[in-house]
């Protein structure tokens, strides 16, 4: 009888041990450079469970890695009315030379992990070195995640934060203001949360407009990165640079970018993709001045450097069970 190789469970407290934003950031940047030099495979598409939400199975492998890795992510908006979370994310481990499963791993912590650290390595090259104020929207997992990226990248002065849950907001403040150098305010209004700050970040459920072009500081970046609308269709027309991590999924998927698209106000030869700038095939930021607006969805070059490294990690520190022998 063939023998399989063992098949290890990490729960999310266990997978929380593995990795901290510093390293997560190099990781994501060695990741979208591999991605850039056509040295990472990967795909992934959106299924829609009638009208209750959608699963996104993902998958990624980078060349001279040991494993491979498929990830599954769901979104249904009615589970917190249910009193369950309304996303959810599962990994599984592959061996790239046998393509048997190793690990399966629980993923919502380390989704947002890669989430910030992807946003924070992009941030690195397009927006202003000397940012000094930003934004996030979004006070969940996602919103600590981006927090955590930015302060470690920007010698910040001020973080501002927003929430349509007040609770949520003010629970971010006080869990956070220990964790970052940068001090933490709660602010209410959408306008004087994007006036001023030089990096404002998007990361919510809903489909509240929080972004609007006469808001945006000239210099600033702004990174759009929910699934639903979050800033004014305009924005893509006064940005001076829109660049986008796939067009072949954003193009699709983004409403404001769907409904341009439709009317002809949007091309693909208006975008420039972010892995055709690391990999020196379009600038970066060209002027102080410039207004850079980011869409992105997420693609697999991140992940295929980061959650193979966070399972060798955990497996060193003695973490995990094996559910099956080898």
């Amino acid at each position: 009888m063939l023998k399989r190789p063992g098949l290890v469970f990490l729960t999310e407290a266990e997978v929380r041990q593995s990795l901290a934003m510093p390293e997560a950031i190099e990781l994501a940047e060695r990741g979208i450079e591999a991605d850039a030099a056509g040295d990472v495979a990967g795909d992934k598409f959106y299924m829609s469970v009638g009208d209750n939400g959608f699963l996104k199975p993902f998958s990624g492998y980078m060349a001279g890695e040991e494993l491979a890795y498929v990830k599954s992510f769901s979104f249904f908006e009615g589970n917190p009315a249910k009193g369950l979370p309304a996303t959810d994310s599962q990994v599984l481990l592959f061996d790239a030379g046998t393509g048997l499963p190793v690990a399966i791993m629980e993923a919502d912590w380390i989704t947002g992990l890669k989430t910030g650290a992807s946003t924070g390595a992009t941030a690195r090259r397009l927006a202003r070195p000397d940012s000094r104020v930003a934004t996030i929207f979004g006070a969940g997992v996602l919103g600590r995640h981006h927090g955590d990226a930015v302060d470690h990248l920007f010698d910040l002065d001020e973080l501002r934060i927003v929430d349509a849950i007040p609770e949520a907001a003010s629970r971010y403040v006080s869990e956070m203001a220990g964790k970052l150098k940068a001090p933490v305010r709660v602010v209410d209004s959408a306008e004087e949360a994007v006036r001023g700050a030089d990096i404002v970040v998007t990361v919510t459920t809903g489909s509240a407009v929080n972004v609007r072009p006469e808001w945006v500081k000239p210099g600033a970046f702004v990174a759009r990165l929910g699934s639903y609308q979050e800033v004014a269709e305009e924005l893509f027309d006064t940005a001076d640079r829109l660049v986008v991590d796939r067009w072949q999924y954003v193009s699709y998927r983004i409403p404001e970018m769907v409904k341009l698209i439709g009317e002809g106000r949007l091309r693909k030869e208006d975008a420039v993709e972010w892995p055709d700038i690391v990999g020196g095939r379009a600038p970066g930021r060209q002027s102080d001045s410039e207004v850079i607006l980011y869409v992105a969805l997420g693609i697999w070059g991140e992940y295929a450097a980061i959650l193979p490294e966070a399972y060798r990690r955990a497996r060193a520190a003695g973490l995990g069970t094996v559910i099956r022998g080898g």
